[in-house]
């Protein structure tokens, strides 16, 4: 597996990888979604030795004082495997000298927090009420899933 930096990748395998894990939102508009990712202050890519995009995390970031981890995502089949972790690890070296290193995800008590919180906890990062914080946002515009 092979972490880097990446602007080059190919419509076709991200929105492979992104189906893989059920985000279709992000894929009903291909376009959209590689412009997100080349408006990111940072785009992290694993692939294995074949050159499979197996993982992706994006930072939204002033580089200075805050770095918001936008996406994480890791292919199913490879899930468990050292990818995410890596992933993560190297947006924390990258942005060490931000006061905020923030990841939004799903609420506990839904099937994905029972899988990711334990993980983001392992990562040292914690709830937001833990550390006498809270997060504001306008509410989600919800579309219908496929």
């Amino acid at each position: 597996m092979e972490i880097e930096i990446s602007a080059e990748y190919q419509a076709a395998e991200v929105v492979d990888l992104y189906d893989s894990v059920g985000w279709f939102q992000y894929t009903r508009d291909a376009g959209k979604l590689l412009r997100s990712l080349k408006n990111s202050h940072c785009v992290l890519t694993a692939r294995n030795e074949s050159g499979r995009l197996d993982g992706l995390t994006r930072a939204l970031s002033d580089g200075e004082t805050v770095c918001y981890v936008q996406d994480l995502l890791v292919r199913p089949s490879t899930q468990r495997s050292g990818i995410g972790r890596a992933l993560v690890e190297e947006l924390k070296r990258r942005y060490a000298g931000c006061r905020f290193f923030v990841l939004s995800t799903d609420a506990a008590g839904t099937e994905d927090a029972e899988k990711s919180h334990p993980f983001y906890r392992e990562l040292g990062l914690i709830p937001h009420s833990e550390q006498r914080l809270e997060a504001f946002a306008l509410p989600l515009k919800r579309q219908e899933h496929l």
